[in-house]
């Protein structure tokens, strides 16, 4: 409250602020008025006093306001101030923003993380508890972990886990080993197709269209294996693969290897279609190499590995064109340029692919020159004196569940019993009749499915049923 005594004749304006809990010498101030302009003594009271309502008009101080990093948020669209010495999760609670947090802010979890998109630089290194958990669940450079990162400036991100249901996945995604948002790779993907197989499949029954792409796929899918390959994904009568993501070495090599043997494979299953059913199919396949996310995709056991990216639209497109070539395993420049010196080139093309405007070169390939330059692990080949041969994952293999593994020239049989995997060779000991269609019996045996038999499955004796 101000009280003014206005003295005309002294060209003077006292005011005094009438304030009890202030001492006499403090109350007032004498501001001396001249012409155009008024010379004012401020005391420090007074000072706070202009500073109160300001605050109380504005809510901050607008010469202060600059002096604080802002921290732009979406996709909430919010923009606070962050204070020095403060993570970005504190900012964030502080200003009700709800940013999960699952291990309560002290970086043993990811919940929390954010992606940056401008400002990277004004973030604070990581520091050795983000290395650790960045480093273990392959985070890129731009994905921090908010409860862990200080700014120096402005900085833009996005939050990646907005509710229960996000944390719920992302729980789920970080048991793998591709980590929760995916990891970058730069593998070979092939996509093949039948050719003419709806022609095929006219005068077919369904039970025997059934068998035939299931005999397709296990003998294709013997080709990939042995190549070092893993199939991702059966799309009708398709198969998608891709070589390369663990590191292994030589990848396109080795997929078009692949592609170049399952083009022989296909021409040694045609008589047997030829004589069983009175007509075949062909195959065409298509090859690319290019950068691609690795990740799990699905939701609780029906998660799956998958390849996203351009590069795989780009090989489907490929083997799309080899109908329009008239050939059966084309290849993209890019793969091409990678191993041009040992593969044999039948002849190119230059075409347009499906869904695209520019025109790219494309590659027919009739045969590979040498082996592949990759090698293989010591310590998976060779352990305690025995020769190990990689088959597939323990987790694939069920409880009381059989597999079928081609190694070289053998069948084997894998068999999860009592949660021990045993190998056993696929063949009965009689007439080598293949044994996987047979049951597993309550004793660990395997009933021959062609004589009255069983098979040992922990000794590998035969005994005769009486």
């Amino acid at each position: 409250m101000w009280t003014n005594l206005v003295d005309s004749d002294l060209n003077i304006v006292q005011c005094e602020w009438i304030d009890h809990e202030l001492r006499s010498s403090q109350k007032a101030c004498i501001i001396e008025k001249k012409s155009y302009y008024i010379n004012c003594i401020y005391f420090k009271e007074i000072s706070a006093y202009f500073r109160s309502i300001i605050k109380c008009l504005f809510g901050y101080f607008p010469w202060k306001r600059n002096n604080l990093p802002q921290l732009n948020i979406s996709p909430d669209n919010i923009q606070i101030e962050i204070k020095d010495g403060e993570s970005i999760l504190t900012a964030c609670l502080r200003n009700n923003i709800s940013h999960l947090h699952a291990c309560g802010g002290m970086g043993r979890c990811s919940t929390c993380r954010i992606a940056v998109s401008e400002g990277i630089g004004n973030c604070t290194p990581a520091n050795k508890t983000e290395q650790i958990l960045a480093k273990k669940i392959d985070l890129p450079p731009e994905f921090r972990l908010a409860c862990q990162t200080e700014v120096t400036g402005d900085v833009h991100f996005r939050r990646l886990l907005l509710d229960k249901r996000d944390l719920v996945i992302a729980s789920q995604l970080n048991k793998g080993k591709y980590g929760p948002v995916g990891t970058s790779r730069k593998p070979a993907i092939m996509f093949s197709d039948i050719r003419g197989f709806t022609p095929f499949t006219e005068s077919v029954s369904s039970y025997d269209i059934m068998y035939i792409l299931n005999r397709y796929f296990d003998i294709m899918g013997e080709v990939i294996i042995r190549n070092g390959g893993e199939i991702n994904n059966y799309i009708g009568d398709a198969i998608l693969a891709f070589f390369g993501l663990e590191d292994s070495g030589d990848p396109i090599f080795r997929c078009i290897k692949a592609g170049v043997e399952m083009l022989e494979a296909m021409d040694e299953f045609k008589p047997y279609l030829e004589k069983s059913f009175g007509k075949t199919f062909d195959i065409g396949v298509g090859i690319h190499y290019g950068d691609a996310i690795v990740g799990m995709v699905g939701t609780g056991s029906s998660q799956r590995l998958t390849v996203i990216g351009e590069t795989v639209n780009t090989a489907s497109r490929i083997e799309s064109a080899n109908k329009e070539a008239g050939t059966r395993l084309l290849i993209s420049e890019e793969a091409y340029e990678q191993v041009k010196d040992r593969v044999e080139v039948e002849d190119f093309v230059r075409m347009k692919l499906k869904g695209t405007s520019l025109r790219k070169t494309l590659y027919e390939i009739s045969k590979v020159i040498g082996e592949t330059t990759a090698k293989q692990s010591e310590s998976i080949r060779f352990s305690y004196g025995h020769k190990w041969h990689k088959t597939l994952p323990v987790e694939d293999l069920e409880p009381g569940e059989k597999k079928k593994f081609i190694l070289g020239s053998e069948n084997i049989l894998l068999v999860n019993l009592e949660d021990q995997v045993y190998a056993v060779n696929n063949a009965c000991p009689h007439m080598h009749l293949p044994l996987d269609t047979g049951q597993i019996s309550d004793k660990g045996t395997i009933l021959c499915p062609f004589h009255d038999s069983e098979f040992c499955i922990k000794t590998g004796e035969a005994k005769t049923l009486g």
